[in-house]
């Protein structure tokens, strides 16, 4: 795959009512979020030229991240989840780098729509879903497994 070729990565955050929630000792108001990180690739046969005119190649998912964490959550109007606690999640959950602008704004939008819910005032858990599909790129120093 040419790694200047654009990919279909993918982030999805939502509010999650039907999450399992660990216990929590503190005070305070937090989100639980957990996220999901789907790392595919292009497959072997797929990086040949195709007689169909540049079909879409077939990805293959290689590595699949589950995470849960908890997070303070100020409750503000914006920026209830900052982008550096944000950009720690997601490189924890083993999102490149170069992949973190886009998904930080995702997350950052859903975690203030959430904490500003009117169904969520005086509720101190604050459930957090994230959905993440990126396709992996060797150009990038990123993991690509052999066939």
């Amino acid at each position: 795959m040419d790694c200047h070729e654009p990919v279909d990565d993918y982030c999805h955050a939502l509010q999650a009512d039907h999450l399992q929630i660990p216990p929590n000792s503190s005070d305070s108001d937090q989100f639980f979020i957990a996220i999901e990180v789907e790392v595919t690739q292009p497959s072997v046969e797929s990086d040949s030229e195709d007689d169909d005119g540049g079909a879409p190649p077939d990805l293959r998912v290689y590595h699949l991240e589950t995470l849960g964490l908890w997070v303070p959550c100020p409750r503000t109007e914006r920026g209830n989840l900052p982008a550096s606690e944000i950009s720690g999640m997601l490189s924890r959950a083993g999102v490149p780098l170069h992949k973190h602008k886009y998904m930080t704004g995702q997350i950052s939008l859903r975690a203030d729509e959430i904490a500003n819910a009117a169904r969520n005032k005086g509720t101190r858990v604050l459930p957090m879903q994230v959905f993440i599909s990126i396709v992996a790129c060797s150009c990038y120093g990123e993991a690509v497994v052999d066939p």
